[in-house]
């Protein structure tokens, strides 16, 4: 008889439960569209939507995410109806465009339904144009062969130049300075510069709204290089932490050009640009980490379509991916 009343009292407890989680998340109804950079819809794009609802009898209390996926109409749209805890995701792909994604938040309720009733969010995609077989390495912290000292990184070789290593053309020359005095304790800073004269580099950061894949400029620009950049971070004993200040941005990236060559007017007529995703990072260890992307070619494309490189299973870490 115990046993009985318990199952009972579990089967009821079970249904308030779920019937409670049914009433407290509201049913929601939202379409979105797909456009291009244009604002053209993209139909039969791949769709993947999420969003958390009440889980059922037996399943517990709170909440379970859930996907529905679908593909675009002809005029762009996709639509889900579902009960859901007043956020919706979405991821959009389709082959020839770099794939986005995006979230709608309800903040208002009408009894048993979020409003307003079916909003629509559109969701841009950028088409690719010309990805392009790129050399990219992230150096994973790599030892600085001599502090204080001139020292050329060949990009596309991917390795310090002779006598440190197997590089022959100085694409970035870092000059490092690194001193560990014991815990909490240190100082950390270089200067890079240029072998040519319209070689350089130039932050970029990326737009906050830009929630795509690509999000970089198609091209590298004409102008804007800086001929050398300067870094530095520190941590010295002081009050009840230390002071600590570091120019590290993590939002910051950067677009360069090298192995400039003019003409005898000063014209610019070969170049080979790439980008660097991340600040480049200099620890009081005398290591550097920076993940960069080299364009052999001589366009100035930033669309990353592959690597060069043919990493080892040793060298995995030093593997990026696009775009």
């Amino acid at each position: 008889m115990k046993s009985l009343t318990l199952t009972v009292f579990v089967m009821v407890c079970c249904f308030a439960t779920s019937a409670y989680a049914q009433i407290i998340f509201p049913i929601a109804k939202i379409t979105m569209r797909a456009v291009d950079s244009d604002g053209n819809p993209i139909d039969n794009a791949a769709v993947t939507a999420s969003y958390d609802f009440p889980k059922g009898m037996g399943m517990g209390w709170g909440t379970a995410t859930k996907y529905v996926d679908g593909r675009t109409d002809k005029d762009g749209y996709f639509t889900i109806t579902h009960k859901a805890a007043g956020i919706c995701n979405f991821s959009v792909r389709k082959e020839g465009f770099y794939g986005s994604s995006d979230s709608y938040t309800f903040n208002n309720r009408i009894l048993f339904i979020w409003s307003p009733w079916n909003p629509t969010m559109e969701i841009k995609l950028k088409k690719e144009k010309n990805p392009t077989m790129m050399y990219a390495k992230s150096t994973t912290a790599i030892k600085i062969p001599a502090l204080d000292t001139p020292i050329g990184y060949d990009l596309e070789i991917g390795d310090w130049v002779a006598p440190y290593g197997k590089g022959v053309i100085k694409d970035f020359i870092f000059v490092c300075t690194a001193v560990d005095r014991g815990w909490h304790d240190w100082d950390a800073s270089y200067t890079l510069t240029f072998s040519n004269e319209q070689d350089g580099i130039q932050e970029y950061i990326e737009p906050k709204d830009d929630y795509g894949e690509y999000r970089w400029p198609y091209e590298a620009p004409l102008d804007g290089y800086k001929k050398e950049i300067k870094w530095s971070s520190y941590h010295h004993p002081g009050g009840w932490a230390g002071v600590h200040k570091s120019d590290y941005k993590e939002d910051r990236k950067y677009i360069f050009r090298v192995r400039t060559k003019t003409d005898e007017q000063g014209n610019i007529v070969e170049a080979r640009y790439g980008k660097i995703w991340g600040d480049i990072e200099l620890f009081s260890t005398g290591e550097i980490t920076f993940t960069y992307y080299f364009n052999p070619t001589g366009s100035r494309s930033l669309e990353f379509g592959g690597n060069l490189f043919k990493f080892s299973r040793k060298e995995r870490d030093c593997k990026v991916s696009g775009p």
